[in-house]
């Protein structure tokens, strides 16, 4: 047992008042959860009282205290090292083929990057470098853009290459969906394709207006939704449909979650969500206000009421498939991670048409922002040093109740738009979170859905916990 004057209180810890004697515990650094008495809550946290050693010693092991000469924050600073250091070679990474987009979406990210496609050269010369590079034999490509099935040939040349050399390949896509044709889907099985990420914003013609596609003849909107519906058929492939959303637009994306399930919810490869624009000149999740925060917990509910569980990760027996992966505290984000992102990794990076080598898909397009290339090889640049540290950018995240889960938050928004931009869209509403995730687990294996639908109810017809 630790000496109780050796011991130290946790700051990765969330009190939830559960009613007028108790409160819940929960540990953003264990996942451990326990009710408390509020008079034992106080003594031990607000007081500092240690003397009960038989309680103590449950809450060190729970990691709600720990031993002063074993600093938690060190824990986690070793963790993010771990990320970083990891000897691995490249077995992840993200591939623009095409800059290039046919539709002109108001708030993409990518305004202001240079627009291009990749050659047959640069193609030759990205398999080439992950090739070298791989060292496990096992890759997972992110396909993204621009519009990526713009450029199937570039992902054809490159797939075809990196498999010639003995190499196992997985891939996701993430498209607008309005390319994805019978030829299309017929390359995914090529391309080792499991997921396909589709992008919506409205339904009929809001959703054409915001697309504002070019080149394109007929309803856009039906077409996408004859390819997801062709995607189902086909089978073999788990489809994401990802729903954007604003602060504006709260019964946009209310009647987009009840059109999409009414078309789809049948299927059993099906995940819907909402996700926020993530922009910081439109009022978003980039900074959440409490209204914010209470929207996004709203989103969240509209997809699990739905039954829409992103349980992959943890039904997968692909490559980057964790077996600790608690499906119910990730939907609820009340996972702890080990880095900010796998961007941590010396090895991970994004790749643009040019072939210039970045840490992030949100500097796809900008060389200012890039580490090296394929050619001459990675380049150990100041931005490659942003991402791939232990340090934490900002000295007060180290006491946030929130660190074990971001780890310091998300680097490309600080980079881009400044510290308060990077905090998880979760923080304003955790106790809500951590509330769902004890109604759960106290609900005699009630499914995460039906509990979730619950305390929507108590919280509309009670107000905000």
């Amino acid at each position: 047992m630790v000496p109780s004057n050796q011991l130290a209180i946790s700051p990765y810890r969330i009190e939830v008042p559960l009613d007028a004697t108790e409160s819940i515990l929960y540990s953003t650094l264990t996942t451990s959860l326990v009710v408390m008495e509020n008079e034992v809550l106080k003594r031990v946290f607000s007081d500092g009282d240690f003397s009960d050693s038989e309680l103590c010693s449950e809450l060190l092991e729970m990691g709600f205290l720990y031993d002063s000469a074993q600093p938690q924050q060190e824990l986690l600073r070793q963790t993010r090292q771990e990320v970083m250091e990891a000897d691995t070679g490249v077995t992840g990474v993200t591939i623009a083929p095409t800059m290039a987009c046919n539709a002109r979406c108001y708030y993409c990210f990518e305004h202001g990057a240079r627009w291009g496609t990749m050659s047959h050269e640069t193609a030759d010369a990205v398999a080439d470098f992950l090739v070298e590079n791989c060292t496990s034999r096992i890759l997972n490509i992110a396909w993204f853009g621009g519009e990526p099935l713009l450029a199937c040939d570039v992902i054809d040349r490159i797939s075809s290459r990196i498999t010639a050399a003995g190499i196992e390949l997985e891939s996701t896509v993430t498209t607008n969906g309005i390319l994805l044709d019978k030829a299309v889907r017929e390359r995914l099985s090529a391309w080792g394709t499991f997921r396909v990420q589709i992008t919506l914003d409205g339904i009929d013609e809001d959703y054409n207006r915001i697309k504002s596609y070019v080149g394109v003849e007929g309803n856009p909107f039906e077409i996408v939704m004859d390819n997801i519906q062709a995607l189902f058929d086909m089978g073999g492939v788990s489809v994401h449909l990802r729903l954007n959303y604003s602060s504006a637009n709260r019964a946009q994306i209310e009647q987009m979650f009840q059109y999409m399930n009414s078309r789809f919810g049948a299927q059993e490869n099906l995940y819907l969500y909402g996700a926020p624009l993530d922009l910081p000149e439109i009022k978003s999740c980039s900074e959440f206000d409490h209204d914010e925060g209470r929207l996004f917990l709203d989103v969240l509910r509209m997809s699990l009421d739905n039954g829409f569980e992103n349980d992959e990760l943890n039904t997968r027996t692909g490559i980057n498939v964790s077996p600790d992966y608690n499906a119910v505290l990730g939907e609820l984000m009340l996972s702890p991670f080990p880095a900010p992102c796998f961007m941590t990794n010396r090895w991970r990076f994004a790749i643009d048409d040019q072939g210039f080598l970045y840490k992030c898909h949100k500097h796809l397009g900008r060389p200012e922002f890039s580490c090296g290339n394929v050619v001459s090889g990675i380049a150990h640049t100041e931005h490659f040093g942003y991402y791939a540290t232990d340090e934490l950018h900002d000295p007060k995240c180290e006491a946030c109740f929130m660190l074990p889960i971001c780890q310091g938050g998300c680097n490309a928004d600080r980079l881009l738009h400044g510290n308060k931009f990077a905090c998880p869209p979760s923080k304003t509403i955790v106790k809500d979170l951590v509330m769902a995730y004890y109604r759960y687990l106290m609900g005699d294996n009630e499914s995460l859905e039906k509990t979730m639908a619950s305390y929507r109810r108590e919280v509309d017809d009670e107000g905000h916990q």
